[in-house]
């Protein structure tokens, strides 16, 4: 009886076997998949608010601020070494981040400055952003108290709402040299509603808005003065 049941019995076992393997290689496969995602994620972070920071070297950051965002970037990398020691030279990233946090100093002095061009602007503006955006998405790795974080946005915001005033303010003056009203008028109403959307509500923002709003008020009655003595000679 039991030769009768001898082979079937080994080949139920073998397949028995084979199912298990696949699964538990099925677990491991959907495991390291997941370890690259969360790896990816981990990196594609780390890239962004370096670059962030990297491009804002001009902008008067908070040393605190700062430094909060280079720790975040050393957490990073470490939490990546836990999760895969064979990434890529991640020793040398973690020494190079353990450097930049100890390179910071103190807030550049002044304030933005002026935008030189467009380009400029725009990338001044996209490293605000995603910092902004970094502090309040809930993207931080580490733990960050909220009243810090408020605060922390909030200097994001003015350094942001700086350099929106640098650069349309100017470009609204360059135009209307050149006889451009309309050009000039889109740069005022643009910055006009930036400030008015983007804040945040603290004096110094309030400042810079009612300078764009003299500005856009000056701009437009000029514009009627002008209209007015073409419709006088007209009627001459």
């Amino acid at each position: 009886m039991l030769e009768q049941w001898g082979v079937p019995l080994a080949v139920f076992a073998m397949l028995l076997l084979t199912l298990v393997m696949a699964a538990v290689l099925n677990r491991y496969q959907a495991f390291q998949a997941n370890v690259r995602v969360a790896v990816r994620r981990l990196d594609v972070g780390v890239a962004e608010v370096t670059a962030a920071l990297d491009g804002l070297g001009r902008v008067p950051l908070s040393r605190e601020l700062r430094l909060t965002l280079r720790s975040d970037i050393l957490a990073r990398y470490r939490k990546i070494r836990r999760l895969y020691r064979r990434y890529p030279a991640i020793d040398t990233k973690i020494r190079a981040a353990e450097a930049a946090i100890n390179a910071e100093g103190g807030a550049p002095s002044g304030g933005v400055g002026p935008m030189e061009n467009e380009q400029i602007f725009r990338k001044t503006i996209a490293a605000l952003d995603c910092l902004i955006a970094t502090l309040g998405g809930g993207h931080m790795l580490q733990p960050l108290p909220a009243d810090v974080r408020v605060i922390f946005r909030r200097e994001l915001g003015e350094r942001r709402a700086e350099a929106m005033s640098r650069f349309h303010l100017v470009e609204a003056k360059r135009h209307e040299r050149q006889g451009n009203a309309t050009r000039s008028r889109t740069h005022l109403i643009a910055l006009v509603q930036a400030l008015r959307q983007r804040g945040p509500g603290t004096g110094f923002v309030r400042e810079l808005l009612s300078e764009a709003e003299s500005a856009l008020a000056s701009l437009n009655e000029g514009q009627l003065n002008s209209q007015a003595m073409l419709i006088g000679v007209d009627a001459a």
